[in-house]
């Protein structure tokens, strides 16, 4: 009887070695497929979605704020009233005149953010209860444009687009060489972010949208 139990308990020790020894094995199998997995190709995919082709007016003002000697177009429309344009200079003080206002200071704000602040002037001296203001500055009219080096088809400056994205970027630069890896850098205000192609593809909202200014860098694989 003894014998009989010692020779069960035998068998299951050795069952139990196998299934470990089985286990190993299978999760050996899965780093050894995971180390040599083909990496994801960087060809464009169907899944890219087009590159935007209609850029608004806003997008081809520049950021820098107004300044003294900067031109600027200003367009007011309130209710059921003509819109009244005025055009002045930004004088020494970064001040321009504007009706029932005077003088109102719009330097050092970038065009957006003056557009803002004459409604917000105009509604609170109870000039007009919601206008709606244009700011255009000729001097700051221009194309913005974005920056792609490394392991890339076709280096150099790139007009922006509105929306554009930093895979769509890559694609409309030639693709990559046969020499890059999955990683790619975007430098933007002198702060380097890495990201890489793989998690792009797998997951969209990990593909950032670029702003004017943005610069890629494709980075080389190692070996």
């Amino acid at each position: 009887m003894l014998a009989k139990q010692t020779s069960m308990k035998t068998k299951c020790n050795q069952i139990l070695l196998l299934a470990v020894c089985f286990g190993v094995f299978l999760s050996g199998c899965a780093v050894f497929n995971s180390f040599f997995e083909e990496s994801v190709s960087m060809d464009p995919a169907s899944w890219v979605p087009p590159i935007p082709s209609n850029v608004s007016h806003r997008s081809m003002v520049a950021f820098r704020p107004l300044q003294m000697g900067d031109t600027t177009q200003v367009t007011i429309r309130a209710g059921s009233l003509d819109p009244v344009e005025i055009v002045d200079i930004v004088d020494i003080y970064g001040n321009i005149t504007l009706p029932h206002l005077g003088e109102f200071k719009v330097g050092q704000l970038t065009t957006s953010e003056a557009e803002k602040a004459v409604a917000n002037a105009y509604v609170e001296n109870k000039i007009f209860s919601a206008p709606i203001i244009t700011i255009v500055s000729p001097n700051l009219q221009h194309t913005p444009e974005i920056f792609i080096t490394g392991e890339i088809q076709k280096k150099g400056s790139f007009v922006y687009k509105d929306g554009i994205t930093l895979w769509q970027a890559i694609v409309a630069a030639g693709d990559v060489t046969a020499y890059a890896s999955n990683k790619v850098k975007l430098v933007r205000n002198g702060i380097a972010t890495e990201y890489d192609i793989r998690k792009i593809k797998k997951n969209v909202s990990e593909n950032p949208v670029l702003m004017p200014g943005d610069i890629i860098e494709v980075m080389a694989r190692l070996f």
